[in-house]
């Protein structure tokens, strides 16, 4: 049966005020943040050739011109769509899965393929295009494509250009209206309905993005894939020929679904508020992270964590709202406000972590931080795990033979790590210390097995951790080596303590987690607990800034 669409409304093109430049620009020495804000929710290895939208009100489909919205398809008699790449597919229970097998093997599959014809010329409106469109006899299914600027009626999802080409010649035949194959494209996007039948196609270089219908009293809400979002959903082809899926939305819409995932709904507001400063700084500071792909943020931890509109909350939603627009700056110049889990009880210098010496990231000591979770922590390794770890990492010195810090910084965190074994030797440095071994910061010492939490000194010297593993002790028995089968009690003067020696195992002692730059989250809990507002700990735990 032809497919008419006859629930399809198109709508002339009417100017909406939806939107606003989301570069960043500042004038007057004042920023001027984006109002709106793209997220890439699947890209590369996670990319998509198939999603499923669903909502309520239906949907309307438009493109952004100069920054402004151009309703150009009403679609309120659909509560579910599905876009997908242009490709091959297959039924299988009611759902269409993409065809990778040999297409002339395919036998009495049910397969729709990536070939189409175009029905007559392009039209400059929609509105043409549909009118054409209704008054056609033939026996195909038509819908609408958009590509270039330019509308266009094309018909079916054929496997093969011998099969496009017989159906173009018989619409010729039939109606005298000249028909064209239409090849597959890689920039190419499909919208059906819930069954599998077109509805429209477009170019994803053109930007077509789907928004649910706007119904008086109800939140305009996209379903994807089971997960609510705000705002608008759009699919652009990727290089590696899926669709990464872009939601644009609201920049404080966005920091709605980012606060909550950050930090706890259940902490005190001062700090939610301090952390939806830093959030929304982070974002703009930032729009251009992702911009070969097509988007400005990622939803996952490369950017911030954003859960959509699903994982919202009435106290971190509060917050957002109660420092709309508030940023951070330093020289009148927004700052990018990095913050982490944990300090462990000192911040660290930017230069330290990464490469850039900012002066608004320096160190400093954070007793707020102190008698939290994972202020401090050890990890226990022994020479078989270190090794298999290294290896895994592409670290290949041999045997194990010894591990220790060679440079740290004044704050704490490891700047140098030597690793020593019988092929070599490698040095870990700053953060490479932390994620070879998946430690929870890079503020950390290593002891070995045969070391001691007891000290020993000389008048003139430093305290020093004792390695027991070849010592000569004076016992009742005469002088004896201990070796890692010793069983000893060390005496501090107030108690004994048991120790075993184990030369095999290494012990990594730290303290906080994350990479200790700008807010400690937990620091800033504590401090929203002592009375204090999230102006002053946004301006303990960064340097000469102004929050504005």
């Amino acid at each position: 049966m032809k497919m008419r669409m006859k629930m399809l409304l198109i709508v002339l093109i009417i100017t909406c005020i939806v939107s606003l430049p989301i570069v960043t620009t500042y004038a007057n020495e004042k920023p001027i943040l984006p109002k709106y804000i793209e997220i890439g929710l699947y890209f590369g290895s996670s990319a998509k050739s198939v999603v499923h939208l669903k909502s309520s009100a239906g949907f309307i489909g438009g493109i952004y011109k100069d920054d402004i919205f151009q309703n150009m398809l009403t679609l309120i008699d659909f509560e579910e769509i599905i876009l997908r790449k242009d490709s091959y597919y297959i039924e299988s229970e009611g759902n269409f899965v993409e065809y990778t097998g040999n297409i002339k093997e395919t036998g009495s599959l049910n397969i729709q393929g990536p070939y189409h014809i175009q029905v007559g010329d392009p039209f400059e409106s929609a509105i043409e295009a549909q009118t054409f469109l209704e008054a056609l006899e033939i026996p195909e299914d038509l819908y609408l494509a958009y590509e270039a600027g330019e509308w266009k009626v094309f018909a079916g999802f054929y496997i093969d250009e011998a099969t496009a080409k017989e159906k173009a010649d018989q619409v010729k035949n039939t109606i005298g209206i000249n028909s064209y194959v239409i090849t597959p494209s890689k920039d190419r996007v499909q919208v059906l309905d819930g069954d599998g039948n077109g509805i429209f196609v477009f170019n994803s270089k053109d930007e077509v993005y789907i928004q649910a219908f706007h119904d008086k009293g109800e939140e305009p809400l996209i379903n994807l894939e089971g997960r609510n979002f705000r705002g608008a959903i759009t699919a652009k082809r990727m290089v590696e020929n899926d669709m990464a899926i872009v939601n644009r939305l609201l920049l404080e819409e966005y920091l709605y679904g980012v606060v909550p995932k950050e930090m706890s709904p259940s902490w005190p507001l001062e700090a939610l508020k301090a952390q939806a400063v830093a959030a929304r700084g982070f974002a703009i500071t930032s729009m251009t992270k992702f911009q070969d792909k097509g988007f400005n943020l990622c939803n996952t931890v490369n950017s911030q964590v954003y859960g959509g509109y699903d994982i919202e909350h009435p106290n971190t939603s509060r917050a957002v709202d109660e420092t709309k627009g508030k940023i951070i700056t330093h020289n009148g110049v927004p700052i990018t406000p990095f913050y982490h889990s944990n300090s462990g009880g000192r911040t660290e210098n930017s230069e330290n972590i990464w490469s850039s010496s900012l002066e608004y990231i320096r160190g400093k000591e954070d007793e707020y931080s102190l008698d939290a979770p994972n202020s401090s922590w050890s990890v226990v390794l022994n020479k078989a795990e270190i090794e298999n770890i290294l290896i895994k990492n592409q670290i290949d010195v041999g045997k194990l033979i010894d591990i220790k810090i060679i440079e740290a910084s004044p704050n704490g965190r490891v700047l140098e790590m030597l690793v020593q074994g019988t092929k070599g030797e490698e040095i870990l440095k700053k953060q490479k210390s932390r994620f070879v071994f998946g430690l929870r910061s890079s503020c950390f010492t290593i002891q070995n097995g045969g070391e001691t939490d007891a000290i020993a000194m000389q008048a003139s010297s430093t305290p020093q951790s004792v390695n027991l593993q070849g010592i000569n002790v004076i016992t009742s028995t005469g002088v004896k080596k201990l070796n890692s089968t010793t069983n000893i009690n060390i005496y501090n003067g107030k108690s004994y303590n048991s120790k075993k020696i184990d030369k095999d195992i290494f012990i990594f002692n730290g303290q906080g987690f994350g990479h200790g730059l700008g807010m400690s989250q937990y620091g800033a809990k504590r401090m929203a607990e002592m009375n204090y507002t999230y102006e002053d700990i946004l301006s303990f735990y960064y340097t000469n800034i102004k929050v504005e």
